[in-house]
C-alpha cells in the first residue's frame, strides 16, 4: 500500500514521510498502515528499493493556537472556499536499514544511495520482509547496531518490536533464537538507563 511521499531528510538514513490524506488519494492509509515498526520501501532508479522502518509519528497542525474568529466552519470551507488548503499533516520518521538491488540482492546497513524528494513510500508484504531478513542458516539482523546507535529514545523499543514481529509472524521456525535476542534487548533497555554496564 502506498503511504505517502518523502518531504525531508534529517540525514542519509533518516527521512520524513508525509502520509497521504483524503485530498491526495481516493483511499488514504489509516494509522494501522503506518504503525510503529512497519517495514516500508522507497523505489529508486533501475528497480532498486531502499528498505526502511517507521520509527516515529508527528502530527502537524498549523492551526493549533490560533484562537481568532472563524468566518466559516471547517465543514463549509469546501463549499465557500474551494481553494482552501488544509495544512494539517501526519509525518512519519523512516529509518532506512538497507537496500534491495536490481537483481534482488539484499544489503543490510547504511545504503550507498539516498532517497529523493517526493519518493513514494509504500508498505512491503510478509514475503518481502522474510526475503530481506533471510540469513544462512538463521535470520539476518545486520542493521541492528545501526538502529541501536540512532539517537531517538524509541530506537531500542523499535528493535524489540521488530524482533518480536519476526519471531511471531515471519520466522516462527527461529522463535527460540529470536526470543533469546529479544530477552537480551529487553534486559539491556531496563538496566542501561539505571547505569548498568553496556
Amino acid at each position: 500500500m502506498k503511504l505517502g511521499k518523502i518531504v525531508k531528510s534529517n540525514s542519509h538514513i533518516d527521512y520524513i514521510c508525509q502520509i497521504y490524506n483524503p485530498t491526495d488519494v481516493p483511499e488514504p492509509p489509516t494509522n494501522e498502515n503506518y504503525a510503529f515498526g512497519t517495514f516500508v520501501a522507497m523505489p529508486l532508479n533501475n528497480n532498486r528499493r531502499l528498505v526502511g522502518v517507521i520509527y516515529d509519528t508527528v502530527l502537524f497542525n498549523p492551526e493549533f493556537g490560533r484562537m481568532g474568529p472563524r468566518l466559516s466552519p471547517e465543514s463549509d470551507l469546501a463549499i465557500f472556499s474551494p481553494d482552501y488548503l488544509s495544512e494539517k499533516a501526519v509525518l512519519t520518521g523512516v529509518l532506512t536499514i538497507g537496500m534491495i538491488e536490481t537483481d534482488g540482492q539484499v544489503f543490510q546497513g547504511v545504503p550507498r544511495l539516498a532517497a529523493t524528494t517526493n519518493a513514494e513510500v509504500e508498505t512491503i508484504g510478509l514475503n518481502e520482509i522474510r526475503g530481506f531478513h533471510q540469513g544462512n542458516p538463521s535470520v539476518n539482523l545486520a542493521y541492528a547496531p545501526l538502529l541501536l546507535s540512532h539517537p531517538s529514545p524509541l530506537a531500542a523499543h523499535l528493535l524489540q518490536k521488530i524482533v518480536k514481529n519476526l519471531a511471531e509472524n515471519i520466522f516462527p521456525e527461529h522463535n527460540k533464537v529470536l526470543s533469546v535476542l529479544l530477552n537480551d534487548l529487553v534486559w539491556k533497555s531496563q538496566v542501561m538507563p539505571l547505569g548498568g554496564v553496556r
